[in-house]
C-alpha cells in the first residue's frame, strides 16, 4: 500500500509536487525560479510568446477542469430498483404471477382466470413510481447543474511579448507571468517575483487561517489562495488539474452535504419506516393468522399446512401486502420534498437576484434575527458623486455640480479658475496616482468612491491617462516609481509614494477626521503652504461634521515632499506623518428608494437591522434615519468601532447595548467579528453583508453571508449568497424564501404523515377485521397512493411562492420541532376521522352504498373515497397556522391546482377506465357523489381544528456561557497546540491569533482563561 502511494505521488508533476509540499529542497534541485523559467522557455521580462499558447495548452494543459460526468436518466432508474424494499416487491410480484400462471386454484383445480392481473399490476405501478421518482430526481439534478454552473472566468493581465495582455483566468497557460493584486483569488499555481506588501490567505486549500507574507524568501503562491493585501508578479508553474486547486476540486466534485433540515428529515423518516415496518410485519402476521384461523374452524388445518403450494400462496399474499406497507410508509417523498423546494427555490431566488451558494443558507435564512448591513451599495445606490470641496481657508464648503447638471463644465471651470497651478497640481497629481481605479473603454472603472474623484478631476479638464503616463503610473522592472499601501480598514486610508526625480512625494487620501490629525501644514488656493494651527484643524472639523450630518462621506487629500530621500526603507511603516492639508471632497451616495420599506418589514418580522460601516458617525446616523434603521429620541444607540471593541469580555455590558446597538460607524472588520460572533453568542441566527476581502472572516462567522456581486472575490468565496444587485431588499427577500422553503417542506410533512398514519393503520385494522383475511386496500392501490402522497404530493406543495405576509410573524427558532402542535392536531384530527370512517365504510357503509358486503364494489368504494381523501386534505396541508379560508393563495400555487386536477383525472381513470388492472369496478353516479360527499369532510374539519386554540411552546435561547463554549468549539478557535513545529515566526503568528481571538470571545470564562493563554505566548 506504501509503494502504491508512494507512486502515485511520484506520478504527480514535479511543480505540483513542489508546490503541494512547499518542498524548498526541490526548488533548489530544479535550480531555483530563474532555472524553472528558462526550462518553460519564459523570459521573466517580457514573458511568454503568444504564438507558444497553442504549445504549452497541448503540453501542460489548459486552465479549467475536465466536464462533470453527463447525468443521465437511465442511471436515475436504477438507481431507483437498487431500494431494498422494490426488489422484495418485485419478487413478490413475479412469484405472484409464476404462482398463477402454473399453480391451480385449490379449490376449482384449474388456472385462476385473470390471477395475472395483481402482479402485473404491482409490476406497473412500481415502475411507474421509479419513473417519477427518477424523472423528479433528473429534473432536480439538471437544476442544480444549470445553477452551479462555473460563473464566467475573471479575468487577469498577464505579460506576453513584454506587454501586458488581459486575458480570461481560463486563458492562462503555464509559464505565463500573472499580474496578483488584493482582492484577487490566485487562479494557477506558481512562483512569486516581485511584488510590494504582499500578504495571502491559503486556508481555503490548506486550512490555515493566517496571513502568508510572500516575498523572494518564500515563493510559493498556491492557487485557490486569496491575495489579501498589495500586489505581485508570479510566474506560472501548474494550471487546472496540474495545479493544487484543480486537484481539490477534482476530489471534491462528489462530496454532496446534506442540509441541516434534510438531516432532520432524515431522523424523521427512519422513525416513521421503523413504525411501517413493525405495522407491516404485524399486519402479514395477522393476515395469515386469520387464514389459519379460518382453516381451522372449517377443520381443514392439517390439509392446509399439508399443501404447500397452498401455504407459499398465502405466505406470498400476506408478505406482499406487508411489503407494499412499508413502500407506503416509508416517506421518501420528505427529502424529495426538500429537494424539489431547494432547486425550486434557487432558481426562483436568482430571478430574485439571490444567487444561491450554499443550499444550507435558504434553510437558515428562514429563522434569520438578525442583519448587519454594509452601507454603501447595499442601503445606498452606490452612484458615488463629488457634491462639496474644501480648501484652505474656506468658511463653508463649496457645491461641486453633478455631471448631469446643464452648466456642468463651466461650473467645474469656476473652481478650477480659484486655484493656483500648485494647488490645483497637488489635488489632481494626489487623485490620479493614488488611486486604482482606471478609465477603460471610455468608463472609469474600479472602486466606486475612487471613480467619483476621478471623475471630479475629468471635470476640470485633466485627461487622467496623460498624468499617469507622464508620472510613470506603471512601475518599470528596475526600479519602482510608484510605491502603493492600499486601502486599510485600520488605518481608514490610502497611501501612494511617488517618485519625483530623486525626491519622494507621499500622496495621501483617507477618513477626514482621521488624516487631518497627521496635518500640520496646509497649502491655500493660492498655491502657499502655511502651517497649520489647532484652530484651522477645528474649523476643518465642523465643517466635515456638517458634511457628515447631510449623509455625506468625506475624504481629506494631503501629501508631503521629502527631498533627497528615495523611497527605501519604507516597505514595513507607512509615512504618513506631517502631511500638507490639499482639501476635502465630500462624496454623496443616495440611499436606494426601496431600503427604507425594506427594513420596516425586517421589523414587523422581528429581525433587527443593523447597519456597520467605515463613515464617521454623524455620516452613519445620518444615512441610519433614512432607511429606518435608527430611530431619533428613542433607545437606539450608535456607536464607533472603537468605544464597541471596549466593550468586548464585559457580557453584562455587551448584552445591554447590543439590544439597543443599531449603527456601528468606523469599524474595523474585527468590530464586525466582535459584533457577530457577540450575535450568535446569545443565540441570534445572524445574516451579514460584506463585499471586501476584509469582510471575509465575519461573512464565514454568519449564520449567512451575503456578497456582493461587485465585491472581491474572496468576499464571494467566503458567503452563502450572492447579491446579484447589491441591494439590501434582496436580502430582505432571502429571508422571505427562506421562511416560505421551511413552510412549504412543513406542509408537505403535515399532508404525509395524515396519510401514512391512516394508510397503514387502516390496512392492519382492515385486515383483522375482513372476513376474508385481506387488507381492504390491496397492493397496487397502495402502490397508486404511494405516489400521490410522495412525488405527485411533493411538487404540488413544496412549490408555492412566498408573499408579503411571511414577514407578519416571528422567525422560526432552529430548535423548533419539525412538526409544531397545530400540526399534530391537524395531522391526527384529519387521521382519525379518515381510519374512523374507512373502518365503517368496511363494516357498515356497504349498506349506505347499497352494495354487497365484501364485493368488488364495496372494496372499489373504500379506495375511492380514501383517495379523495387525500386529495381533499392538501387543501389542509396548505395551511400550517389558524388560517380558516383554506382556498386563500391558490393563484401563487398554479402546479398545485394542476396536480390537484391531474391527480383527479387520473384516480377517475383508474376506477372507471382500467378498475381491473387496480382492482376496481366502474361506480355510479350515486356511488360518486357519495364518495365525494363523504371525502370534503375534512375541509369543515379542517376549519374546525383551525379555531381550537393552541399554544405554541417558545424553546429557550441557550446561555451565553455554554453558547459560546460550543460555538468555540464548533470553530475551532486557536489551540495552542497546533503550532507545534511552526517556528519562530509561527509562534508569533500564534500569539497574534490568541490576541485576536481574545477580542472575539463574548464568555467572561473564556476571556479569564485566553488570558491566561495570552501570558504565555504575548513575549514571544
Amino acid at each position: 500500500m506504501a509503494e502504491e502511494q508512494k507512486e502515485e505521488k511520484e506520478e504527480l508533476p514535479v511543480y505540483l509536487r513542489m508546490i503541494m509540499d512547499k518542498d524548498t529542497e526541490l526548488l533548489h534541485d530544479l535550480g531555483g525560479m530563474k532555472k524553472i523559467a528558462a526550462a518553460m522557455e519564459v523570459d521573466i521580462e517580457d514573458g511568454i510568446h503568444t504564438s507558444s499558447v497553442g504549445k504549452r495548452k497541448e503540453k501542460w494543459g489548459e486552465n479549467c477542469l475536465p466536464p462533470e460526468e453527463e447525468i443521465r436518466l437511465i442511471d436515475k432508474i436504477m438507481e431507483q430498483f437498487e431500494d431494498p424494499m422494490i426488489k422484495l416487491l418485485m419478487a413478490a410480484a413475479v412469484i405472484s404471477l409464476l404462482l398463477n400462471f402454473t399453480v391451480p386454484d385449490e379449490h376449482t383445480g384449474e388456472i385462476r382466470e385473470g390471477g395475472w392481473i395483481e402482479g402485473t399490476a404491482i409490476l406497473v405501478s412500481v415502475l411507474i413510481v421509479a419513473l417519477v421518482s427518477s424523472a423528479n430526481e433528473y429534473e432536480k439534478e439538471l437544476k442544480f447543474k444549470e445553477l452551479s454552473a462555473a460563473k464566467p472566468p475573471d479575468e487577469f493581465n498577464v505579460l506576453r511579448d513584454g506587454c501586458k495582455n488581459h486575458v480570461l483566468a481560463t486563458e492562462i497557460v503555464q509559464g505565463d507571468v500573472v499580474f496578483l493584486k488584493a482582492g484577487d483569488t490566485n487562479p494557477v499555481d506558481g512562483l512569486f517575483i516581485e511584488g510590494q506588501d504582499i500578504k495571502v490567505d491559503e486556508s481555503a486549500i490548506t486550512g490555515e487561517n493566517l496571513e502568508i507574507p510572500k516575498s523572494t524568501t518564500d515563493l510559493f503562491m498556491v492557487s485557490g489562495s486569496s491575495i489579501l493585501e498589495g500586489e505581485c508578479t508570479m510566474l506560472c508553474t501548474g494550471v487546472g488539474i496540474n495545479c493544487l486547486a484543480g486537484r481539490s476540486e477534482m476530489r471534491n466534485r462528489e462530496k454532496k452535504d446534506a442540509t441541516p433540515l434534510q438531516v432532520k428529515l432524515e431522523l424523521l423518516t427512519d422513525q416513521i419506516t421503523k413504525m411501517g415496518m413493525t405495522m407491516a410485519f404485524l399486519t402479514s402476521s395477522a393476515l395469515f393468522a386469520k387464514a389459519c384461523l379460518a382453516e381451522y374452524r372449517n377443520d381443514n388445518l392439517q390439509e392446509f399446512f399439508s399443501n404447500y403450494v397452498a401455504v407459499f400462496r398465502v405466505l406470498i399474499a400476506n408478505i406482499t401486502v406487508g411489503i407494499t406497507i412499508i413502500v407506503v410508509a416509508v416517506p421518501e417523498g420528505l427529502p424529495l420534498s426538500v429537494t424539489i423546494a431547494l432547486a425550486y427555490s434557487m432558481k426562483r431566488m436568482l430571478e430574485d437576484q439571490n444567487l444561491v451558494r450554499h443550499l444550507a443558507a435558504c434553510e437558515t435564512m428562514g429563522g434569520a434575527t438578525q442583519i448587519c448591513s454594509d452601507k454603501t451599495g447595499t442601503l445606498t445606490q452606490n452612484k458615488m458623486t463629488v457634491v462639496r470641496a474644501v480648501f484652505a481657508g474656506d468658511e463653508r464648503p463649496r457645491h461641486v455640480p453633478v455631471s448631469e447638471h446643464r452648466d456642468y463644465h463651466r461650473e467645474m471651470q469656476k473652481i478650477r479658475g480659484t486655484l493656483s497651478s500648485e494647488t490645483f497640481s497637488h489635488l489632481t497629481e494626489g487623485l490620479i496616482m493614488n488611486s486604482t481605479a482606471a478609465k477603460k473603454d471610455g468608463k472609469l472603472k474600479g472602486n466606486k468612491t475612487e471613480c467619483a474623484m476621478l471623475e471630479f478631476v475629468e471635470g476640470m479638464d485633466m485627461d487622467i491617462a496623460r498624468v499617469r503616463e507622464k508620472l510613470k503610473y506603471e512601475k518599470s522592472r528596475s526600479a519602482y516609481n510608484r510605491h502603493t499601501y492600499p486601502f486599510s480598514s485600520s488605518r481608514k486610508s490610502m497611501t501612494t509614494l511617488l517618485r519625483v526625480g530623486n525626491d519622494m512625494r507621499v500622496h495621501v487620501k483617507g477618513a477626514s477626521e482621521l488624516v487631518l490629525m497627521h496635518c500640520d501644514k496646509r497649502m491655500m488656493p493660492n498655491g502657499k503652504v502655511e502651517t497649520m494651527t489647532e484652530v484651522m484643524k477645528q474649523d476643518l472639523r465642523e465643517l466635515i461634521s456638517d458634511m457628515a450630518r447631510q449623509a455625506l462621506r468625506t475624504l481629506l487629500i494631503a501629501y508631503n515632499d521629502r527631498p533627497g530621500q528615495g523611497m527605501e526603507g519604507f516597505d514595513e511603516e507607512v509615512p504618513d506623518d506631517k502631511l500638507t492639508f490639499v482639501a476635502i471632497l465630500a462624496i454623496e451616495d443616495p440611499m436606494r428608494p426601496e431600503v427604507p420599506d425594506a427594513v420596516s418589514e425586517c421589523k414587523r418580522a422581528g429581525i433587527t437591522v443593523r447597519m456597520v460601516t467605515g463613515d464617521n458617525k454623524a455620516t452613519a446616523i445620518a444615512i441610519a434615519k433614512q432607511a429606518n434603521i435608527y430611530v431619533p429620541n428613542s433607545d437606539d444607540i450608535a456607536m464607533e468601532g472603537k468605544d464597541f471593541r471596549q466593550l468586548d469580555g464585559n457580557y453584562e455590558k455587551m448584552t445591554y447595548v447590543l439590544g439597543k446597538l443599531k449603527v456601528l460607524a468606523r469599524m474595523t472588520p474585527l468590530d464586525k467579528q466582535i459584533l457577530v460572533e457577540a450575535l450568535r453568542s446569545r443565540g441570534e441566527v445572524v445574516a451579514v453583508t460584506g463585499d471586501g476581502t476584509n469582510d471575509a472572516p465575519a461573512l464565514k462567522l454568519a449564520n449567512v453571508g451575503f456578497a456582493m456581486m461587485t465585491g472581491t472575490e474572496v468576499a464571494k468565496g467566503a458567503s452563502d449568497i450572492i447579491l446579484m444587485d447589491d441591494n439590501f431588499a434582496s436580502v430582505v427577500t432571502a429571508a422571505m424564501w427562506g421562511r416560505n422553503i421551511n413552510d412549504n417542506i412543513r406542509k408537505f410533512i403535515q399532508f404525509q404523515s395524515t396519510v401514512n398514519i391512516a394508510a397503514v393503520l387502516i390496512a392492519f385494522i382492515g385486515s383483522v377485521l375482513s372476513d376474508q383475511g385481506e387488507s381492504p386496500l390491496k397492493p397496487v392501490q397502495l402502490l397508486w397512493l404511494n405516489l400521490i402522497m410522495d412525488s405527485l404530493a411533493a411538487l404540488a406543495l413544496a412549490t408555492e411562492r412566498p408573499t408579503r405576509e411571511l414577514l407578519d410573524r416571528p422567525p422560526t427558532f432552529s430548535e423548533s420541532p419539525l412538526i409544531s402542535r397545530r400540526m399534530w392536531l391537524n395531522i391526527l384530527g384529519q387521521g382519525i376521522y379518515q381510519i374512523v370512517l374507512q373502518i365503517w365504510l368496511l363494516n357498515s357503509g356497504f349498506a349506505y352504498f347499497n352494495v354487497v358486503e365484501g364485493s368488488e364494489e364495496h372494496l372499489t368504494i373504500i379506495f375511492n373515497v380514501f383517495v379523495f381523501l387525500q386529495v381533499i386534505n392538501e387543501f389542509n396541508a396548505r395551511k400550517l397556522r389558524n388560517e380558516v379560508n383554506l382556498f386563500a393563495g391558490l393563484r401563487r400555487a398554479p402546479l398545485f391546482i394542476v396536480i390537484i386536477v391531474v391527480t383527479t383525472i387520473l384516480q377517475i381513470l383508474a376506477v372507471q377506465g382500467v378498475g381491473s388492472f387496480m382492482g376496481c369496478v366502474p361506480l355510479d353516479v350515486e356511488a360518486w357523489k357519495k364518495c365525494l360527499l363523504l371525502a370534503s369532510a375534512p375541509l369543515p374539519i379542517g376549519v374546525f381544528l383551525r379555531m381550537i386554540p393552541v399554544t405554541e411552546p417558545v424553546p429557550p435561547k441557550p446561555t451565553a456561557p455554554e453558547y459560546v463554549e460550543i460555538f468555540r468549539r464548533e470553530k475551532k478557535l486557536f489551540d495552542p497546540t497546533r503550532t507545534k513545529g511552526r517556528g519562530a515566526a509561527a509562534l508569533k503568528q500564534a500569539g497574534r491569533e490568541v490576541i485576536q481571538q481574545i477580542k472575539i470571545s463574548a464568555s467572561l470564562s473564556t476571556i479569564r482563561r485566553r488570558r491566561r493563554i495570552n501570558s504565555v505566548y504575548a513575549r514571544v
